[in-house]
C-alpha cells in the first residue's frame, strides 16, 4: 500500500537535465541541438505545468479549507518560468549566444528552486491531503491531454 507521503511524486530532474543540455549546446553555438532540446523541454514543461495547474492544484484547493497560498505561489512561479521560456525562445531564434547562456543560467536557478519547493513542501503536503483521492487523481494525471490548456505560452 502506498504511504501518504510518497504517492504523489514528480520527477523534475528531466527539466534540469534538458537545461544542462541546452547550455552545453549554447556554449558551442550548436543552434540545431539547442532548438531541438529546448523545444522538447518546452513540450514536456507545458504538459507538466498543465497537469499541476488544471488537476493537482484545484484538487488540493478543493480538499483544504486553508488559503490557497501554496498553489498561488507555485502558479506565480510558473508564470515566471513561462516568461523566461518565452524570452529564451526569442534569444535562441536570434542566435544570441551570450544572452542565451545568461537566460539559461537564470532559468535553471529558478526552476531548481521551484522544484525544491514542490518536492520538499507542496507534494508531501498534497500527498497527505489528497491521499483518499490518489487513485482517481493518478488516473486523471496519467490520462491528461495537455494540448488543450488554459495557459497561453505564445511559443
Amino acid at each position: 500500500m502506498m504511504s501518504p507521503e510518497h504517492w504523489l511524486v514528480h520527477d523534475h530532474t528531466q527539466f534540469e537535465d534538458r537545461l544542462r543540455q541546452c547550455r552545453a549546446a549554447a556554449e558551442i553555438e550548436d543552434w540545431w541541438t539547442l532548438d531541438k532540446v529546448f523545444n522538447e523541454m518546452v513540450d514536456e514543461l507545458k504538459q507538466h505545468m498543465a497537469q499541476e495547474e488544471e488537476i493537482l492544484f484545484p484538487a488540493y484547493e478543493a480538499r483544504t479549507s486553508a488559503p490557497s497560498i501554496p498553489t498561488t505561489a507555485l502558479r506565480s512561479e510558473h508564470d515566471q518560468v513561462v516568461q523566461l521560456v518565452q524570452d529564451m525562445a526569442t534569444t535562441i531564434l536570434n542566435r544570441e549566444q551570450e544572452d542565451a547562456l545568461e537566460a539559461l543560467a537564470y532559468l535553471e536557478v529558478l526552476m531548481i528552486k521551484h522544484h525544491e519547493k514542490e518536492e520538499d513542501i507542496f507534494l508531501p503536503m498534497a500527498s497527505h491531503i489528497l491521499f483518499e483521492d490518489r487513485e482517481a487523481l493518478s488516473t486523471r494525471l496519467d490520462e491528461f491531454d495537455g494540448t488543450e490548456t488554459s495557459r497561453n505560452w505564445d511559443i
